[in-house]
């Protein structure tokens, strides 16, 4: 009995399957479900459901949709969901439209609920533009409830978002970028404060209209300005002076040819790139104590950039998946008195020690190491990540080229 107690949810569907299989393989159920009532013809259709039996479970909802009693639509939500698991998009979509609109809460949660799986589907077949449309549909309906859940409406709202930026990206690759541009400013409209799709409108629009480009690329230099392909913004900004040049706006093209400089300043005084630097592991060991293990890692990084790096300082992040479960900090480990120069300039034997204890072997196995470094704390740029060997290393090897990483 103690053990039933603590079945698990999966054994418990298991179990639940097993019975439903044996209930409709000893009987026919379907033969006279047309005299039987909705809520028997509702079980029917959940008893084949859960015999994994779609087509039969689909059967028995259709029979249920036409003795569904006025404003209950549990039915057609149930019947929605077996064709769309069946490929039946077509018969789907039909069955979501044959149940006329009206301000019916039963209708709405329908609705809302049957557009949100079909766009689920259409998103896993790589439909992005048909997913976020099905999106749409859904946050329609959900709006016209007068009380809505704020978690179902971010989880709308982010399958929105998403739908519109993979259908924009695929856009881009096939050199559509006007229409890729008017997808995401609908996801922008989602989420106005969404840097990447700025980012993104801003690079679309570098050739299609540098002026609108510019506008773009402006605000994001002082909030992700490690993030931004300075090299796109400059070319981005002679376009722009170029234009206002023809267009006899000289102002405004002195302007744009200003910022060109300014931002090789601001680059210089705030931001490491990526593009700067290379980072090596030079050693790294994992040390077992008693029942855990200890890591300990060597670290070079080289400039690769034209100019000296007078001020960095860095973080080695210690992440198990999404989870950062440390972080080490070295603070200026570059500066005016010990530069790291420029063209192949080295800082050797950076030493960082992780006081997390790692209980086993298996665990070290779902560990990476993300290194940031930064002029200012508030523009930390990620140089490498890498997976956290299983073996002692004891020579410089790229983070991006070692076997073990």
């Amino acid at each position: 009995m103690i053990k039933n107690l603590y079945t698990s949810k999966q054994k418990k569907n298991v179990i639940e399957q097993k019975i439903a299989k044996q209930i409709v393989e000893n009987s026919d159920l379907l033969s006279t479900l047309n005299d039987k009532s909705y809520a028997v013809a509702m079980q029917v259709g959940e008893l084949y459901e859960a015999a994994g039996d779609l087509s039969k479970a689909e059967y028995a909802y259709y029979i249920a949709t036409n003795k569904a009693p006025n404003g209950k639509y549990l039915s057609h939500l149930k019947l929605t969901l077996m064709l769309i698991a069946q490929d039946k998009i077509d018969d789907a979509e039909k069955t979501i439209a044959s149940v006329v609109d009206m301000n019916n809460l039963s209708l709405i949660r329908f609705k809302t609920r049957a557009f949100i799986v079909l766009g689920d589907k259409f998103y896993s077949e790589n439909k992005y533009l048909k997913a976020a449309e099905a999106f749409e549909k859904a946050n329609y309906y959900y709006k016209r409830l007068a009380k809505v859940d704020k978690q179902v409406n971010e989880s709308i709202r982010q399958r929105l978002v998403q739908a519109y930026i993979d259908t924009a990206t695929v856009l881009i690759k096939n050199g559509y970028n006007s229409d890729a541009a008017r997808f995401l400013k609908k996801a922008l409209k989602y989420e106005p404060n969404n840097l990447t799709i700025q980012y993104r409108l801003a690079i679309v629009y570098a050739d299609l209209d540098p002026i609108v480009s510019v506008q773009y690329f402006e605000p994001l230099i002082s909030k992700i300005p490690q993030e931004i392909d300075r090299h796109i913004f400059s070319n981005v900004l002679i376009k722009a002076a170029n234009i206002k040049e023809i267009e006899g706006d000289l102002t405004k093209a002195k302007y744009y040819r200003y910022k060109i400089h300014s931002l090789d300043i601001y680059a210089q005084n705030k931001v490491i790139y990526k593009e700067d630097v290379e980072v090596f592991l030079k050693k790294f060991s994992i040390k077992k104590i008693l029942f855990t293990y200890k890591l300990k890692s060597s670290y070079t990084i080289k400039n690769i950039s034209s100019q000296d790096i007078k001020k960095m300082s860095a973080d080695f992040v210690l992440r198990h998946g999404d989870k950062v479960r440390e972080t080490v900090t070295i603070k200026n480990c570059v500066s005016n008195r010990k530069p790291l120069f420029s063209n192949g300039g080295e800082i050797d034997d950076i030493n960082v020690i992780f006081s997390k204890n790692i209980f086993t072997k298996r665990e070290i196995e779902q560990y990476y190491i993300d290194i940031y470094l930064y002029k200012e704390p508030d523009y930390k740029t990620l140089v490498g990540s890498f997976k956290v060997p299983m073996k002692s290393v004891n020579q410089k090897s790229s983070i991006f080229g070692s076997p073990h990483l």
